[in-house]
């Protein structure tokens, strides 16, 4: 078992532009950088509460954000909680009309796939941008007597659009933040990187399970095999051995890329809502994403609804974690106090008086 990294002739598509993504990764950080200093603050804990270290951020005149500093490896145990709040949220009632737009949205796609697909790739090709998916293998895990293709570097533009999608970039995002965060002390840009990371393993589990048993046909195998089958064909709950052996037959849907990307903008724009460029540039990278999956025939535009709801919902939920919102409600001017028992420790008891003015 070892690693064994592969050389390759650089050129622009490949090493430069991954060396250019490494850079803005690490430079992306800079925009949102500004100093902090540590507040100590009362944090629930259990039936009480205890003393904790925390960073305030103000958004704007009316919003702060109050970030706890992440333990180490925190968001693998969150994990478990995450998948449970997305089918709790994926099938309450109150989103259960949302639901159902999504599967009906996603029903009538389907009937339209092949015709979307094939003007997504006519266009292409009346534009010169070829949709072969060119990549050269740079970094390679062997184990025994298999081995993994742990980066591969674009070598054409369409490619290069998909990588967007394969995770790297958003890793390095990450990692971005965490370099950042553990040089400047800077809670935000810590949890940042955690809740990436813990989005990374929810969506990857989702992702995979709804993949396996859904078991669509991608459309470049659909349209390589000669079965004239528009849209695809549905292979549902395919033998885990039959998906391993011919992954191009079961993965299509629902968007993995598509997922990551939404999860990616979803936590940047949650964390930095100041930084009003986020957003335009996420979902305009998001739209160029999607029409290279349609154009190298990876996945059909019906396999996007359900891939961006579930993005958007596991950026949602890791957002929930290690953070605050404060919003002050500028209608009252008035004066408003309390009195609260409070547990200090070590049997003893005391009054909490706090005034909200």
């Amino acid at each position: 078992m070892g690693w064994k990294i592969k050389l390759v002739k650089p050129d622009f598509l490949n090493l430069k532009s991954f060396t250019l993504l490494i850079i803005f990764s690490f430079s992306l950080t800079n925009l949102f950088a500004e100093s902090r200093k540590d507040t100590l603050v009362n944090k629930a804990w259990r039936d009480t509460c205890r003393v904790v270290k925390a960073q305030i951020v103000e958004i704007d005149s009316i919003q702060s954000m109050l970030f706890y500093r992440p333990k180490p490896f925190q968001f693998i145990k969150n994990v478990p909680l995450d998948l449970y709040q997305l089918g709790k949220v994926s099938f309450s009632k109150k989103n259960l009309p949302k639901l159902g737009a999504i599967l009906a949205g996603t029903a009538i796609l389907v009937a339209v796939d092949q015709p979307v697909l094939d003007a997504a790739q006519h266009f292409g090709r009346f534009i010169n941008l070829d949709a072969e998916r060119k990549s050269k293998t740079v970094i390679e895990a062997n184990f025994g007597s298999f081995s993994v293709d742990v980066l591969d570097l674009p070598q054409n533009v369409n490619s290069a659009i998909y990588f967007l999608g394969e995770g790297w970039p958003s890793i390095l995002i990450a990692g971005g933040f965490y370099g950042y965060g553990l040089v400047s002390n800077d809670y935000r840009a810590l949890q940042t990187t955690s809740q990436m990371a813990e989005m990374f393993f929810t969506l990857a589990i989702t992702t995979q399970f709804l993949k396996r048993i859904t078991g669509r046909e991608s459309p470049f195998r659909a349209m390589s095999d000669g079965s004239g089958n528009p849209g695809g064909g549905w292979h549902l709950f395919p033998a885990p051995s039959h998906y391993q052996n011919d992954v191009s037959l079961h993965d299509a849907f629902p968007s993995g890329h598509l997922a990551t990307a939404m999860a990616t903008i979803t936590i940047l724009t949650g964390n930095y809502p100041e930084n009003k460029f986020i957003k335009p540039v996420g979902y305009t990278l998001m739209g160029l994403l999607g029409y290279s999956m349609l154009n190298n025939g990876v996945h059909w535009i019906s396999d996007y609804p359900l891939a961006i709801a579930i993005g958007y919902t596991c950026g949602k939920i890791a957002l929930s974690r290690g953070r605050q919102v404060i919003t002050e409600k500028l209608e009252n001017h008035g004066i408003s106090s309390s009195l609260a028992p409070i547990y200090l420790g070590q049997g003893n008891f005391g009054l909490s008086y706090r005034m909200t003015f």
